[in-house]
Formats: structure tokens, sequence, C-alpha cells
């Protein structure tokens, strides 16, 4: 068969594996966050290439949010040099003294987390004769990131002594347990992170706390701006509750619905196993589907027999190893509604029809891990 250029170009566009973004889902559950802390500002949080769904598509379908924030500064610097110019806030700050010459340049607020990255600031500011805004990072809890007690209390001493920086913009810390709503932990981080706040010298200075867990169930936490980050995405905070919430449940809607489409049908009879290491062998004369999707695309390795897709609106379990280039699904509960497999079907890995909860949970994963794995030889859409 003979295939000319015109032809062969549209054949080698096509990619089975395609991951649609929804970015008016995306609009949706910002204005779900808004509806909820209705009193507070949004740093929508698009780090990590926006939780694997594409930074500037999404920066640019949240323009209504008041600020972004993202880990680190070369993710600030790539949203500026493409047109972003909301505020940005470096979620993790600078990771040496010259990064903060960039965050003048392009107008980045960083977080302070130590006292090494406050020591910078100074000789920063004392060596330049620039100010430079900066959120304060506290250790409520959560004991990674943040000030300690007694860190902070030495910074204190130093804005009630010294005028050689200004006191910070805003102050924040992030919840270890909002996720786990009982969690006692909660109330103690709250109350310490409040009793901080409450210094003299911190007086009339915005508050952040809230992250999408403690935006949707902790209303005292919600301050002057809330941090929302997986919730944007569709997402539930809470998918390792019992049972699992999903983002409908919390009134959102999913934002990247990944798929790919059957390339095999194949009968096999009773007791041939499937795939690598034969793990999963036919309980009787069945038809299994082989599905143009693996860990190659970011689909997870883990993923256990019984894991659901969704084709033709019916879910149904994968059996077997998930491969490089594929995994294999049993057809059985198609036959049975006499619904015919083709070649060539929609296969529904998570999204639209199936929450990518009940596949993280399957899988023995969260759904962050999921979304942000997804590997670059998936075709992106945006709708």
């Amino acid at each position: 068969m003979t295939i000319n250029s015109k032809n062969q170009k549209e054949f080698y566009d096509v990619r089975a594996v395609q991951a649609v973004i929804n970015l008016d889902a995306l609009r949706h559950n910002l204005t779900r966050v808004k509806e909820l802390a209705s009193g507070s500002q949004v740093i929508s949080v698009i780090k990590a290439n926006a939780y694997g769904h594409g930074v500037l598509p999404v920066a640019k379908a949240l323009s209504d949010s008041d600020c972004f924030a993202v880990a680190r500064l070369d993710e600030a610097i790539y949203l500026r040099k493409n047109g972003i110019n909301k505020t940005i806030m470096l979620l993790e700050g600078v990771f040496s003294a010259d990064e903060y010459l960039s965050c003048v340049e392009y107008g980045f607020i960083p977080a302070i987390h130590c006292l090494e990255q406050f020591q910078w600031l100074q000789d920063f500011v004392e060596q330049n004769h620039q100010s430079l805004d900066y959120w304060l990072k506290i250790d409520t809890g959560m004991h990674r990131l943040g000030l300690s007690e007694d860190e902070r209390l030495l910074l204190v001493e130093h804005f009630l002594h010294s005028e050689s920086i200004n006191t910070p913009i805003g102050i924040m810390s992030h919840f270890a347990c909002a996720d786990e709503t009982e969690n006692t932990l909660n109330s103690k981080q709250l109350a310490q992170f409040e009793n901080f706040c409450a210094k003299n010298v911190f007086s009339g200075i915005d508050k952040s706390m809230a992250n999408s867990a403690a935006i949707l169930s902790l209303p005292d936490a919600h301050f002057d701006w809330v941090r929302p980050g997986i919730m944007l995405y569709g997402i539930s905070p809470f998918e390792s509750s019992s049972p699992v919430r999903n983002g409908l449940d919390e009134h959102l809607k999913p934002v990247m619905t990944l798929s790919s489409e059957l390339i095999a049908i194949k009968k096999l009879k009773q007791n041939d196993c499937i795939g690598y290491g034969s793990t999963w062998c036919c309980p009787e004369d069945m038809t299994i589907g082989v599905v143009a999707i693996g860990y190659g695309d970011g689909y997870p390795r883990h993923a256990p027999s019984g894991t659901p897709v969704l084709i033709h609106g019916i879910e149904l379990p994968t059996v077997g190893r998930v491969s490089m280039d594929m995994i294999t699904v049993d057809l059985r509960r198609l036959e049975k509604k006499s619904i015919a497999a083709s070649i060539g079907d929609k296969v529904v890995l998570w999204g639209n029809g199936l929450p990518v909860e009940r596949v993280s949970q399957k899988s023995g994963t969260i759904a962050y891990e999921l979304l942000c794995q997804i590997t670059q030889r998936v075709h992106f859409e945006y709708e």
C-alpha cells in the first residue's frame, strides 16, 4: 500500500492515548473555590506543570485567580516569559541568594521558610538597596518547611529592633491532616497559627493557611488568602476517606479525561494466562481486549487486576500486569449486555464518567501522582 506524504503526515499525527483537558471545568472549579471562601482572595496552585495538566493553558484559563503559586523559580520564569503577568508566589522560596535578583526582575514573591533564606534576603537588601515583598512561612505541625517556634521568636525580635528589612506582606502555614476532618492536629495547628499572627509586630498582615481540604472543611482557616490545588483539577482532597469521595461529591468537575482505544480483541480459553508473569488466568472461555496504554504513557505500573476502565459507558476490570504500552481488559460485562466491542473503541482510563479517585485507590496511590506522571507521548487537547 502506498501512502502519499499528506496522508502520511495525518497518519503520524494520530495518537491513541489522549488527555483531554476541559478548561470550562477548570473555571467552574475556581468558581466553586470562590463560593466556599467568598471573603478570601485566591492563590491558585499550578506547580508541577499544573498537576500534569499543562501550566500555560491552565494559567490562562484561571485568569480570575488573584495570584498563582508554583514551587520553584524556573516554573515562575517559564510562566512570565510566556505572557503570564499575574503575581506569582514561590512556595519553596529561593534556593540561593542570587535568586532574589530574579524575584525583583520578574516581580515574584518568595516564601521564606528558614533563617538562611531570611539572612540571604537581609544581605540582598543591604547590598542592592532594594526592597522585596515576601511571605513568611511558619511550621505549625507539618514539620516539613517553615520556621520553628524558636526561629520565629528570633525573627520577632529582629522586626522589633531592626529596620534593615521590611516585615512580610503575609504569613502562611500548611495543614498536615486537613484531609482527615476529625484529626485534632487541625485545631492545634490553627490555634498556633492564629497565636503567632496576633503578635503586634504582625498587625494587619495578610494570612493564609487553607489548602483544598481546608477550603472545603475548615472555614475558620480561610483567612485573607486560600490556596486551592487539587480541587481546581476536579479531584476530592478526601479521596482516602471511606467510602471514597470524588470531585463530584464536592460539586467539582473533572478536568482531565485520559483515554485510549482497543487495538486487539482476543478469544481465550479457560486457564489461558495473560501478560508478563502470567499472573491472571481465565476462569472460563472468554474475550479480552488489548488497550493501547501502559506505564510508558504514565498509566500506573502497579495497578492491579480489577482496576476499572470505561468502554461504551460500562465499567470493565483490567486483567494481568500493566505493560509499557498496553493493558488488557475483561470484556465479559459488555457481552452480557449484548454490546459488541470493536477495534478502535474508545477506552476511558479516568475522567469523565470514571473518577480518577477510583483508579488511584485501586492502585494504592493518590490522584495527584496519577495526574503528574502522564508522559510526553500522551497527546493533550484543550477544549
